[in-house]
């Protein structure tokens, strides 16, 4: 009996613990069999994301757009001639004092006249004598007691000594050196007493109405200057001078390749000194261009800058655009249709050639 109790007992504690093991066997398949669901639809959704991505974008229409050129450069005077000797001479009178205006033809510096007044009182001796000359030989050849021959050297010897007069008359004015435009006397490197030697420089005259601005442009921006194009300047004293591209150089300078560009402005004060630091900005040719957020530009592959647009079917592609300038609303590009539909949110998580699920903002004209 007391045995027949014992394989009872180890049969009901047999059955409940199968019972056990059985009943978690099954909990547990239908945890796991849950979760490989769960994880299935998870899994799902993960590659839907990433083949069908998110984005937002915008119209964007081309405006036209006129930018200004921005040229560094420098102050000029338009004329600024060295006065020199022709004629060599000492110095005797120094009319004009540095930093004073002068007009044409003013006396800047005089010479010694030294032996120039007897040559020119010889000369025109010798003038009169070869005239008296040849008025008895014409009538002599008129009574036909003078050959033709005679009267024609007579004819020449007058000739001959009217040049020699003439000769004296330029070289006494060489004596006086005269302002050759109105200016200002700007430098004078001699003194009273000083010998000048010909060609030696006398003083600087320097005309300061009008004035330029100068600057070199680089051969990609000069096509897009315009003579005769209102232009302004900033110079690095403060100053704001308007004017107009009076010069485009037609050669570029062989060491820098770029070309040389005038601005003339008025200087009725003359307060415009010459070599002045300044800027010169230039409106260049108008064009078509968007006004996008710096933001969606990005870069390709090759580093270049560009943006990502979408098609009519919403594919992604790059397209490669153009700086043309930066401004407190956003930055001008061009190299885009006309009209364009630009990713402004996720550009940067997707890639050309994916479609794309798209929610479109205001058209726009103009960033915001």
């Amino acid at each position: 009996m007391a045995l027949r109790r014992s394989h009872i007992l180890a049969l009901v504690i047999a059955a409940i613990i199968g019972a056990w093991i059985l009943s978690g066997q099954i909990g547990n398949g239908e945890t796991e069999e849950t979760a490989s669901a769960e994880i299935g639809a998870s899994g799902e959704r993960t590659q839907n994301d990433v083949q069908t991505p998110r984005v937002r974008a915008r119209i964007f229409h081309a405006q036209s757009r006129r930018t200004s050129l921005i040229i560094r450069g420098r102050t000029e005077a338009v004329r600024s001639v060295q006065v020199r000797a022709e004629t060599s001479s000492t110095i005797i009178e120094l009319p004009v004092e540095k930093g004073a205006h002068v007009l044409k033809g003013d006396v800047i510096c005089r010479l010694s006249l030294n032996a120039r007044d007897a040559r020119m009182a010889e000369a025109e001796a010798l003038m009169r004598q070869r005239w008296l000359e040849l008025d008895a030989a014409r009538k002599l050849a008129a009574q036909g007691h003078r050959s033709a021959t005679q009267a024609a050297a007579s004819e020449a010897a007058y000739d001959a000594a009217r040049a020699l007069v003439k000769q004296q008359e330029i070289e006494l004015s060489h004596t006086r050196i005269l302002a050759p435009f109105d200016g200002v006397l700007d430098e004078r490197p001699v003194e009273v007493g000083d010998y000048l030697q010909v060609s030696q420089p006398c003083a600087t005259i320097v005309d300061l109405d009008p004035f330029l601005v100068v600057g070199q442009v680089s051969e990609t921006d000069v096509g897009g200057i315009l003579e005769g194009s209102v232009g302004t300047a900033k110079l690095v004293t403060g100053e704001e001078v308007e004017g107009f591209v009076r010069f485009i150089s037609q050669t570029a300078d062989p060491a820098t390749r770029t070309f040389r560009v005038e601005l003339e402005v008025p200087n009725e004060t003359q307060n415009l000194r010459a070599g002045v630091t300044a800027e010169i900005f230039i409106p260049s040719t108008e064009m078509m261009a968007h006004l996008v957020p710096p933001s969606i530009l990005g870069l390709d592959d090759a580093g270049l800058i560009g943006l990502r647009i979408l098609d009519n079917d919403n594919v992604v592609h790059f397209q490669r655009v153009n700086l043309l300038e930066d401004g407190p609303d956003g930055v001008w590009v061009t190299g885009l249709p006309t009209s364009v539909k630009l990713i402004t949110v996720g550009q940067d998580f997707v890639m050309p050639g994916q479609t794309v699920d798209v929610t479109y903002e205001e058209e726009a004209g103009a960033a915001s």
